[in-house]
């Protein structure tokens, strides 16, 4: 009857949730439904709103955390420990700038009291008045602005140099690795060729390539169905190609639009002396058949289906998706198959870098609204209980007893929980990331070791180790990314001049395949900033210069 009632509540939540995420289970990692209800938590003696609190919040939902408030075991102990109650609207990204408009329309009374900005933008919802600056609340948050350090408070800022939300913070600066396939390159080998393992330079990275492309390396009989360079869109299409700007030492922002060149001017990528060199070798590229053909289209969702298919040779994605992936084709009967995480491509001149994780991300604002009912400042107060010891420890290890101990001074998680690595981490609500809060390394480090030792782990799981391990094969090749700056011009000109069809982007994709010269982008680029992107470029060095 629970599992009937389970897939009840699963296929409502599809209504408004993608089928990728996570509903409460029977048992998880070891635990039981409703572990925590008995756990007998008591309030904190840091921050307690005596009466309770509710608080209502708007938010974009993602990956396997659960998605309800009896979903999973954190929001609960939040309200145990804190008296703060979370009633959240989840939402996914897809059409989540419509979701907020729609809100906004409203009026300000019928605001939530907590809004993330997602794709609508932090700028424009200040901008509407919808949310408030939060500089006149920092001595409330002390722990918060700890966690973000002095180095960082330019990721903080926004453009007009007010903080408007509280972060997310991840201090491990591994995320997303280039992977490739090491049997495949190994075949290679024994036909003679290429004559290495691992692809390291520039030429060897061509050689590997064109060897998958003229050779039936999958071994289903079909020479054409190998892609040699699989590459994603993003969500808005400016990310796309972006792992082979980096080997052209263009170290771009998040969406991969801007960059800060050498004299420290803020400006878009287009502009980076080596953008010409990259635009010229990547049309050449996908000319003779190496990088993927739908480059400009592809999904991240479609890129994991090559991957699983055996289709893939290379590609740029989250380092655990070396582990997922390799583990799928195992399944399926190709034994020898082995994504192997390696440093990011080397390019003509030896650049060879990739963005480190984004370690602070604006995530909660606090609403006109909360600010009228007199809420901000026990808000601000539940924010900093959440960045302090306490809440850290909950968000991170869970409840001390049922699932994890401390050792020599450091909470140490049920084996049962990690084995998996971060699946059942996730399922059981552990580091609810769509919430935000404070990763902690042990933490991470425990489920990515998933309970062993390094020499007791698959050659799948050591790929993902190398991927993501401070130690692992992109150390000394990470670079912090320059923000994307929502200037008044950037909101004003992004959907027309950069991701609209007419826009820099979708020039840039045209050049790619061959359509447009590299001369004439660089012409019809000219064009574009006379129509506004000198705009963007201006107010956003304007701001930089300001907030660094």
């Amino acid at each position: 009857m629970k599992k009937i009632l389970s897939l009840v509540l699963a296929l409502a939540m599809l209504m408004t949730l993608t089928s990728a995420m996570a509903t409460s289970v029977d048992e998880v990692g070891g635990m039981p439904a409703n572990w925590w209800v008995d756990a007998n938590l008591q309030p904190s003696q840091e921050f307690y709103v005596d009466g309770g609190m509710t608080v209502t919040m708007l938010g974009i939902h993602y990956n396997q955390y659960p998605t309800t408030f009896d979903g999973g075991y954190y929001l609960p102990s939040v309200e145990a420990k804190t008296g703060v109650h979370f009633d959240i609207d989840w939402r996914t990204s897809d059409g989540y700038a419509t979701v907020v408009s729609t809100v906004l329309a409203g009026g300000t009374d019928k605001l939530p009291d907590v809004i993330q900005p997602g794709a609508y933008g932090i700028a424009a919802l200040a901008e509407e008045g919808a949310i408030i600056p939060l500089d006149d609340y920092l001595d409330l948050i002390p722990n918060v602005v700890a966690a973000v350090g002095e180095d960082r408070m330019s990721s903080w800022r926004s453009a007009d140099g007010h903080i408007y939300a509280i972060p997310t913070i991840v201090n491990v600066p591994g995320s997303q690795s280039m992977t490739y396939r090491k049997d495949w390159a190994l075949k290679l080998k024994e036909m003679g060729v290429i004559d290495f393992e691992t692809p390291t330079t520039w030429e060897q990275w061509k050689a590997f390539w064109y060897g998958v492309r003229d050779n039936d390396v999958n071994g289903n009989g079909d020479t054409t169905d190998e892609i040699p360079l699989v590459m994603e869109m993003g969500e808005s299409g400016e990310r796309a190609l972006h792992a082979l700007l980096n080997a052209f030492g263009i170290k771009a922002s998040n969406d991969a639009q801007f960059c800060v060149l050498d004299d420290g001017t803020y400006t878009m990528v287009y502009d980076h002396p080596n953008y010409r060199s990259f635009l010229t070798e990547a049309q050449k590229l996908y000319a003779d058949g190496i990088i993927d053909p739908e480059f400009a289209t592809r999904k991240q969702a479609d890129m994991y289906n090559t991957m699983s298919a055996n289709l893939c040779a290379s590609c740029f994605t989250w380092a655990q998706m070396s582990q997922t992936h390799t583990e799928e084709l195992w399944s399926t009967g190709v034994e020898d198959a082995l994504y192997e995480c390696c440093a990011p491509i080397t390019g003509p001149e030896g650049e060879s870098w990739l963005q480190e994780r984004q370690a602070v991300t604006n995530l909660n604002c606090i609403t006109a609204k909360a600010e009228a009912e007199g809420k901000v400042e026990n808000l601000m107060k539940f924010y900093n209980w959440q960045f302090s010891e306490e809440g850290i420890n909950l968000y991170n290890y869970g409840i001390e007893g049922l699932t994890y101990t401390v050792v020599d001074g450091q909470p140490t998680m049920n084996t049962e929980i990690v084995k998996n690595g971060f699946t059942d981490y996730r399922t059981i609500g552990m580091e609810f990331e769509p919430f935000g809060g404070m990763w902690q390394t042990s933490a991470f480090m425990q489920c990515l070791f998933a309970g062993e030792t390094l020499e007791n782990l698959n050659a799948a799981y050591q790929s993902f180790w190398n991927g993501l391990n401070d130690e692992g094969v992109n150390a000394g090749h990470y670079y912090a990314m320059p923000p994307t700056l929502e200037t008044s011009a950037y909101n004003e000109y992004r959907g027309e001049l950069i991701i609209g069809s007419s826009g820099v982007c979708a020039l840039r994709d045209q050049c790619v395949a061959g359509q447009v010269s590299v001369d004439d982008f660089f012409a019809k680029y000219e064009e574009l900033k006379s129509r506004g992107l000198d705009e963007v470029i201006e107010e956003g060095n304007e701001a930089y210069q300001k907030i660094k």
